[in-house]
């Protein structure tokens, strides 16, 4: 009777060093987890950083494209752009029904 009673205790005793060596082995492995999960989240917040910035330099860089004063400036008669003269401007009437638009040179 007393060897089964020293086999039991041995065998709690070898289970509760099995079960501590898991309990530290998962401890270690989840503080591992969370570190890589930190280094990650860092770099995309390093990431979403950089996309901003070049976000607004992009859309200063477009407000600056887009003046109006740019525009003007710029060699509209050499890209191809005239202002028309008032006798070759088309008005294009559009009928409520559902027929073929008119075009005349007549303003009226």
């Amino acid at each position: 009777m007393r060897q089964t009673g020293n086999r039991t205790v041995t065998m709690l005793k070898a289970l509760s060093f099995v079960m501590l060596g898991v309990m530290i082995f998962s401890l270690i492995w989840l503080r591992s987890n969370v570190t890589t999960l930190e280094y990650r989240l860092s770099s995309l917040e390093k990431s979403r950083a950089e996309a901003l910035r070049e976000q607004k330099t992009l859309i200063a860089e477009k407000a600056g494209l887009m003046t109006l004063t740019r525009v003007e400036k710029s060699d509209l008669e050499g890209m191809g752009f005239t202002f028309p003269e008032r006798k070759r401007v088309v008005y294009v009437k559009g009928a409520e029904e559902k027929t073929p638009y008119k075009v005349s040179y007549n303003a009226n």
